[in-house]
């Protein structure tokens, strides 16, 4: 029996996390750790080791571009799946440069976060030239 994929949340909003805390849990993903910002998602990836991490893009203090190029430098074989509210090409041209798995748009269906997470082929990188 595998274990459960171990996810971090990082989102500024704290409603957004708690609820896909929640939500994530109830699909048998296990959220080791919510972070407010970049610098508290980094330092937590650092200590926590997940599998995989669900970064949103416009934070205070560190944005998830430069949060998810920290993280590589440590551990260059974490999934970074970046979840925003912004569908914007050029951020995913940054983002596909630092290896992000997936871009995803806030209001997504859940299965589309799960399967991106857990790294299935079924949801598109979203990284095309527009």
């Amino acid at each position: 029996m595998s274990s459960a994929l171990r996810v971090l949340v990082v989102d500024d909003e704290p409603m957004v996390r708690r609820m896909l805390a929640e939500v994530l849990g109830d699909a048998g993903i296990d959220v080791i750790g919510q972070a407010a910002d970049g610098v508290e998602g980094v330092a937590l990836a650092r200590t926590s080791q997940p599998d995989a991490i669900l970064l949103d893009i416009r934070m205070p203090n560190l944005d998830g571009l430069a949060a998810g190029r920290q993280v590589r430098e440590t551990d260059p074989d974490v999934r970074l799946v970046f979840f925003s509210a912004y569908d914007d090409p050029t951020l995913k041209q940054e983002a596909h440069a630092i290896g992000v798995s997936t871009f995803l748009v806030k209001g997504c269906p859940l299965g589309e976060i799960v399967d991106a997470l857990n790294g299935r082929d079924s949801v598109a990188p979203a990284f095309a030239a527009a």
